[in-house]
C-alpha cells in the first residue's frame, strides 16, 4: 500500500509524522483520500486526524509550517507549507441539539471508535494510520464499518438511522457521490431519506449552511442531472418548504438561450428552487426595455423569463449591448446646451439605435448618430 506524492507533501507529511512521534500522538488520513485510494482515483481531498489536540500541534509544528487559522469551536486548524495547505482535525465526538443544526463538539482527542460515528457515510469512513519507518511513510488501513465492502458494491449508506435527521446535507452530498462514482443510496438509506422528507422540522435549520451545501452539490459536471433528481425525489423540501410543479423542457430551453453554465447555471437552479415570485415589468419602447433589463445578471434574466414568459426579454436578447457611440461632449462639440436636453437626446437616440437595430438589423455608426440628432433636434437659429 502505498501513494505518490509530489516532493512538497511528502517533506510535509515527514515533518508532522516526526512532530508526531516525538509527542507519542497518532496520526491519520481520514474521509476522501481513503475511499479514492481504494476507488483508484486522483485525489486533492487530503484531510489529518490526530488523536489529541490539532491547535495545540498545530502549534508545535516546525517553524517552516505555518499556522494559517484555527477554528475553537471543531478543534481544528489549517497550517501552510510552501505551496500546500491541510487542514488537521482533533478526533472528537459531536451532537446535534436540533435536526439540520450545526454540530456541537462535546469532546475532543477521542479514539477512533467514537470519531467515526460522527462521519456521513461509510466509505467515508475507513483510516489510513501514518507511520515513519527508514524515512518512508507507512500506512496501516483502520476500517471499523466495513466501508471496503460499501465501495465494492457502490453503496451509499449511513451509520447510524438518525443521520440524515442530523444532518439533512448528507442526502446532498450523497447524491453528489452518486453521480461522481455510479454509486447509489442503499435501500435503508432510502427508507431513511423518505422518512426524514416527510417529518422535516424547520424551526433550527442552518438555512445558510444548507443552501451553500445545496450550492456545492449542483456546481459540477452533472449539474442537469442533480437537478432533476433534488426534483424528482423532492430533496429541496430539505430547505424549500414547498411544492414545485417542473417543466424540465422549458428549463433546458431557456438553459439554451441564455447559454447558463457553471455559476450562473447553479444559480439559475437555485432560484428555480426557491420559488420566488417575480413581478412582470411593463416597458413600452426599446429605450425602456434595455433600462429596464440592463442591470440583470445572466441568471435573473433568466429566471425572470422562466416565471414570466415576457416577450421583452425576447426583444432585449436582440440588443446585443448596444451602446451609443457620441457622448455628452460631442453634444457639446454640436453646441448644445448642458442641461435636461441632453437626457432627452441621448434616451431618444438609444431608443432609435435600437430600434434600428430589431427592425433593420443595421447598427448605426457615429456619423448616422450625430446627423440623427441634428435631424431631430435642430439647432435654433440664433
Amino acid at each position: 500500500m502505498n501513494f505518490i506524492f509530489d516532493n512538497n507533501l511528502d517533506c510535509f507529511l515527514k515533518i508532522i509524522l516526526k512532530t508526531a512521534q516525538n509527542q507519542n500522538l497518532k496520526l491519520y488520513f481520514v474521509g476522501g483520500i481513503v475511499r479514492d485510494y481504494f476507488l483508484r482515483k486522483k485525489t486533492t481531498d487530503i484531510d489529518l486526524l490526530i488523536v489529541g489536540n490539532a491547535i495545540d500541534f498545530a502549534k508545535s509544528l516546525p517553524k517552516e509550517i505555518t499556522l494559517k487559522s484555527i477554528h475553537e469551536d471543531f478543534c481544528t486548524a489549517k497550517v501552510e507549507y510552501k505551496n500546500l495547505q491541510i487542514d488537521i482535525a482533533s478526533t472528537r465526538i459531536e451532537n446535534y441539539p436540533y435536526s439540520g443544526c450545526l454540530p456541537v463538539v462535546t469532546k475532543t482527542g477521542v479514539e477512533l471508535r467514537e470519531d467515526v460515528s460522527r462521519r456521513d457515510f461509510k466509505i467515508n469512513s475507513m483510516y489510513f494510520e501514518l507511520g515513519l519507518k527508514n524515512d518512508k511513510i507507512t500506512y496501516e488501513l483502520i476500517d471499523l464499518v466495513n466501508g471496503q465492502k460499501d465501495l465494492k458494491d457502490k453503496l451509499l449508506s449511513v451509520l447510524h438511522k438518525k443521520s440524515y435527521i442530523d444532518d439533512p446535507t448528507r442526502i446532498l452530498r450523497g447524491l453528489g457521490f452518486k453521480y461522481r462514482f455510479g454509486f447509489d443510496f442503499s435501500q435503508e438509506d432510502k427508507t431513511l431519506i423518505e422518512e426524514y422528507l416527510n417529518n422535516i422540522d424547520y424551526s433550527n435549520m442552518s438555512f445558510d449552511r444548507c443552501f451553500q451545501v445545496f450550492k456545492k452539490t449542483l456546481l459540477n459536471e452533472y449539474s442537469n442531472e442533480i437537478f432533476k433528481e433534488i426534483i424528482e425525489k423532492k430533496y429541496y423540501k430539505i430547505l424549500f418548504n414547498h411544492n414545485l410543479d417542473i417543466d424540465f423542457k422549458k428549463i433546458d430551453e431557456i438553459i439554451n438561450k441564455f447559454n447558463l453554465k457553471n455559476e450562473n447555471l447553479v444559480n439559475f437552479y437555485l432560484k428555480i428552487l426557491e420559488n420566488k415570485n417575480v413581478e412582470k415589468q411593463n416597458p413600452t419602447t426599446y429605450y425602456e426595455i434595455s433600462k429596464t433589463f440592463e442591470n440583470y445578471s445572466n441568471e435573473d434574466l433568466a429566471y425572470y423569463f422562466y416565471k414570466t414568459n415576457d416577450e421583452n426579454i425576447e426583444t432585449y436578447l436582440k440588443f446585443e449591448n448596444q451602446k451609443l457611440l457620441i457622448s455628452g461632449e460631442d453634444l457639446i462639440n454640436l453646441n448644445y446646451p448642458k442641461g435636461k436636453l441632453f437626457g432627452e437626446i441621448m434616451s431618444n437616440l438609444l431608443n432609435e439605435k435600437l430600434k434600428n437595430k430589431i427592425q433593420n438589423n443595421k447598427i448605426l455608426s457615429k456619423e448616422e448618430e450625430i446627423n440623427w440628432v441634428l435631424n431631430q433636434f435642430p439647432q435654433k437659429e440664433k
